[in-house]
């Protein structure tokens, strides 16, 4: 029994990367005098690649990012290694500095050097006396640079390790993040060029000893997912005036009993945590410039509330410009959030309760995941479906305004700008391998649809949106989904709770049900062939007809 958990462990990390056999992940069991005998080709190999830019993509599609880079050097010399900085740590025989050979490794903290985990990893090439030099991809491109004479890294070094650490065959304890992606990535990067991805987020396998292993553990049956629409908790611009009460600690309180529910429970994030000064996007008149930046201990209330998932592909997410939005992804990686929806972090995976979840999220604006190229879409989200049980697509698309409640089926365009085909893009995305598509971006509710037993919520409305927002008519109100899915993301059942928003915001239940009725009402009129069925007290039940696209 323990040779064959051993061989299904192995099993299921290969199948995670079936595209290259290259990264089948397991510890060579190389003596030390074994891998000392291959530093030099190891390191002459590395040299080849310098002046290459960070993420640089090699022809079997490996993407060298500082763990990447080591790892597809140890592979070329037939030493196979975990992917990311952190897991490749995690396989190293510790040493001091001191100790620190040509060959060894060096890791360091991350952006946040608060923190004191892995972010970074480069490979010694040379020690002269106390000098000390590196080589490693990073945001310059794949250096070489002098370690004592770089305060970044310096401030930032945790430890130097051996490689790999010669484990007993049958006691593996590693934790192995497992990072491969294929990127077709402009080497300009930073003059902000097109970028298409078809990128492999972290994936985390945490593989003990078989005798600790919980062998009676298994996946839910059920996955409940919660779904809101837009989130903007209040502004600190122009001024602090824009901050709900009491610092916002209480403007979740009312839902949070719901949202607490979600094995995931998903929102948009319409706008940047960013307690100091940024960039702020151009306007023409400053005084009703609607730029968005909540104070980064805002995160607080979104965890408290209950929320793991957010989407940051949006047109508010470089209102502060660079600043903006580099401060909300720390903030992000730093909190049990997942998220995605950006060039820089176009989807996610992520584990909760045995069930793998992939995540990815698209837009039309500046610097987010487009909605309109189908073609990436696909290949994300068929990539997605490859390494997860549940897919959750999340999009920003559609016109807005009260008047914009209704779905066309056809390109939707506001202010010029091409909002994408909503009933469209969600069947696509369903057909790419998606499981449950939630859209956002009308700022009002919409109908809600289904397809191949796959749950589609077309727009989730304003859900709590201090301050800036018009509020008015139904513009004011949106639901809160609460979805059952099978462990292979087919519909069973869902329920809506009705919010609404008063005065200057913050969700509250709304004992009128007006974004359920308003659900039913666009339903039956915008997708008369959807065969949910939307009961008075909320709850959805599907009525097991035949499923199919019905164009017009």
């Amino acid at each position: 029994m323990r040779l064959f958990l051993i061989f299904l462990s192995f099993f299921a990390c290969t199948q995670l990367f079936a595209q290259s056999q290259d990264d089948t992940l397991y510890i060579q069991h190389n003596s030390k005098n074994e891998i000392s005998n291959k530093t030099d080709s190891i390191l002459d190999f590395g040299r080849t690649m310098l002046g290459k830019p960070y993420r640089y993509l090699t022809s079997d599609g490996r993407v060298l990012d500082c763990g990447g880079y080591i790892s597809y050097i140890h592979a070329y010399a037939g030493i196979t290694l975990p992917r990311s900085s952190a897991s490749i740590a995690t396989v190293t025989e510790k040493i001091s500095l001191k100790d620190v050979k040509k060959g060894d490794l060096m890791f360091f903290k991350g952006r946040n050097i608060q923190s004191t985990r892995v972010g970074h990893v480069s490979i010694v090439t040379s020690v002269q006396g106390d000098t000390i030099e590196m080589m490693h991809s990073c945001r310059r491109g794949i250096i070489i640079e002098k370690y004592q004479t770089n305060k970044h890294y310096t401030s930032r070094f945790l430890f130097a390790g051996k490689l790999p650490q010669v484990y007993p065959k049958d006691s593996l304890s590693v934790d192995y993040v497992l990072i491969a992606e294929v990127v077709e990535i402009a080497d300009t990067l930073e003059r902000g060029d097109t970028i298409k991805t078809i990128h492999r987020q972290e994936q985390l396998v945490s593989m003990k000893p078989i005798a600790d292993r919980d062998t009676t553990h298994s996946p839910p049956q059920i996955v409940k997912i919660i779904g809101v629409g837009d989130i903007m908790l209040g502004t600190n611009y122009p001024n602090s005036s824009y901050l709900p009460p009491n610092d916002g600690k209480d403007i979740l309180l009312p839902v949070k009993e719901i949202i607490s529910k979600g094995d995931v429970s998903f929102g948009n994030l319409e706008g940047v945590l960013l307690t100091g000064e940024g960039e702020r996007k151009k306007c023409s008149n400053p005084a009703i410039c609607y730029a968005f930046k909540m104070p980064d201990h805002y995160i607080d209330y979104l965890v408290d509330a209950g929320f793991n998932l957010l989407s940051i592909a949006n047109n508010h997410i470089r209102d502060f410009g660079r600043t903006g939005t580099a401060n909300t992804i720390r903030i992000l990686e730093n909190s049990p959030i997942n998220f995605a929806g950006l060039e820089e972090c176009p989807y996610t995976t992520f584990e909760k309760d045995g069930v793998r979840y992939g995540f990815a999220a698209f837009a039309p604006n500046t610097g987010t995941v487009k909605i309109n190229d189908y073609t990436n879409a696909k290949a994300i989200i068929s990539h997605l479906d490859s390494v997860s049980d549940i897919v959750i697509v999340s999009f920003h698309g559609g016109a807005e305004g009260a008047t914009m409640r209704h779905i066309t089926r056809k390109r939707e365009m506001f202010l010029g700008e091409n909002r994408g085909n909503p009933y469209e893009f969600a069947r696509m995305a369903i057909d790419a391998g998606a499981d449950i598509v939630l859209g956002h971006g009308p700022h009002v509710t919409r109908a809600i649809d289904i397809y191949k037993d796959r749950f589609i919520a077309y727009s989730l409305g304003n859900f709590a949106t201090y301050g800036r927002f018009n509020l008015s008519g139904p513009n004011g109100i949106a639901p809160i989904v609460e979805l059952n899915l099978s462990k292979t993301g087919e519909f069973i059942s869902g329920k809506i709770y009705s919010t609404k928003q008063i005065g200057e915001g913050g969700p509250i239940l709304d004992e009128q049900n007006r974004a359920l009725k308003e659900i039913q009402q666009l339903t039956r009129k915008d997708i008369p062939e959807c065969t949910l069925e939307i009961e008075a007290d909320g709850s959805i039940k599907h009525s097991n007809a035949s499923e199919g696209d019905t164009p017009e």
